[in-house]
């Protein structure tokens, strides 16, 4: 059996968008490597094609849902994630980046907009075969009317708590209540990640799985995508918990947002056993610029911030984003101990791929969706490095030797 290439997703709020960009240069370095030249836009390679599971947490996890279960390709994907992001992280709950309400954000808002993506791309059988023949990654991608399709999708679910089901919205969409079970057998699994409620920092995360797994049993067999959508993307104060099944979903500053750990437990041991690990990639959201802030001060200040204020609405919002920024930094320490550990996991070292821009991205707050514009920057001059250039080639040569 060929060796294994996973992908793994950090969490993180509006960054996300880098961590799209990042894929992309690494499937366009694919092709390049498969077809010994430039790829048109629409001959990227689509993730889904080239990576046997993704994994991912927060926005990451919806990214991996929409570029595994939905099986978008990168253009799509950057578009939808620009819609969503300015759909839902545009709130009228604050004022001055402070939460009028429990929340910063319409939970109901990011079910519905799941909805509509999975109304428009979850393809019944017949259908996702004809889908699939003009969007492999060696021919000519999206048509012109795809995008089209995609806005008409997009409209028609733009009144709050229209898209309830797969009956309603136009004929030809899909269902948007289909299930997050996926058993196409070309399928790219994708594993989630969520936190149950009360958990601490010693709780295993809650797993959301479009495979069957011998590890355990199902969250619930009628899990949706939009409701595993919302169980990873639900982080206090952000978004309310979610119920599925008999199991409430919410991150109260236990979980972390960096999956891969699990994502190579998972392959290694539970789901292909003994099979070597061709290219593990690990793509965080944007990492903070080293100061000294960082560090144990940083922590001490959060202990007392939140004694101080932790009766009062004002101080459990500030507690929360010192909680958000601490589990950023979190990303790269699990880095650093993954690259410590590789050896006793038996998979080469080499065959491990980190890429996190590291430009005070970081910082961008969870709902600054306006800033994609400095998101974009940064990656792409983050992108621009000799280094990481070399790193991307390097990864791609791997791929292409798997195919």
């Amino acid at each position: 059996q060929p060796p294994l290439r996973l992908l793994s997703l950090d969490g993180g709020g509006v960054r996300g968008f880098s961590t799209l960009l990042l894929i992309q240069e690494l499937m366009l370095h694919l092709f390049v490597e498969l077809e010994g030249r430039a790829p048109r836009p629409e001959e990227i390679p689509k993730p889904c094609d080239h990576f046997d599971l993704i994994g991912g947490v927060g926005t990451g996890g919806l990214i991996a849902i929409l570029l595994g279960r939905l099986r978008l390709d990168l253009e799509t994907c950057k578009d939808v994630y620009v819609k969503v992001s300015k759909r839902v992280f545009q709130s009228n709950k604050t004022v001055a980046g402070l939460p009028l309400k429990k929340t910063l954000f319409k939970a109901s808002r990011l079910a519905e907009s799941i909805k509509a993506l999975v109304r428009e791309f979850e393809y019944p059988a017949p259908e996702y075969d004809a889908f699939i023949s003009y969007s492999s990654p060696r021919a000519p991608g999206t048509p012109a009317s795809h995008h089209q399709k995609l806005q008409s999708a997009w409209d028609a679910s733009s009144t709050e708590g229209s898209a309830t089901s797969g009956s309603q919205g136009r004929q030809d969409t899909g269902n948007g209540n289909a299930l997050l079970l996926d058993r196409r057998p070309d399928r790219c699994k994708c594993l989630l990640m969520a936190t149950f409620k009360g958990s601490d920092e010693n709780t295993p995360p809650a797993f959301l799985r479009t495979y069957e797994s011998t590890q355990s049993t199902a969250i619930s067999p009628k899990c949706t995508i939009w409701e595993a959508g919302r169980a990873t993307a639900a982080h206090w104060p952000a978004f309310k918990p979610i119920q599925i099944g008999h199991d409430i979903f919410i991150d109260e500053g236990s979980g972390r947002y960096s999956p891969v750990m699990q994502v190579l437990e998972e392959a290694m041991v539970h789901e292909w056993p003994g099979r070597e690990v061709g290219v593990l990639v690990s793509i965080g959201s944007g990492k903070r610029q080293a100061t000294a802030n960082n560090g144990n001060a940083s922590s001490i200040r959060r202990e007392h911030s939140s004694a101080f204020l932790r009766s009062t609405p004002l101080g459990k919002f500030v507690d929360a984003k010192q909680k958000h920024m601490h589990k950023l930094d979190d990303c790269e320490k699990i880095h650093q101990e993954l690259l410590r550990d590789l050896d006793k996991t038996g998979m080469p070292p080499d065959n491990y791929y980190r890429l996190n821009v590291e430009v005070g991205m970081g910082d961008f707050g969870i709902n600054e969706w306006s800033r994609m514009a400095e998101i974009s920057t940064s990656t792409r001059k983050y992108l621009s490095k000799p280094e990481i250039h070399a790193m991307n080639r390097s990864c791609a040569e791997k791929m292409a030797a798997i195919h």
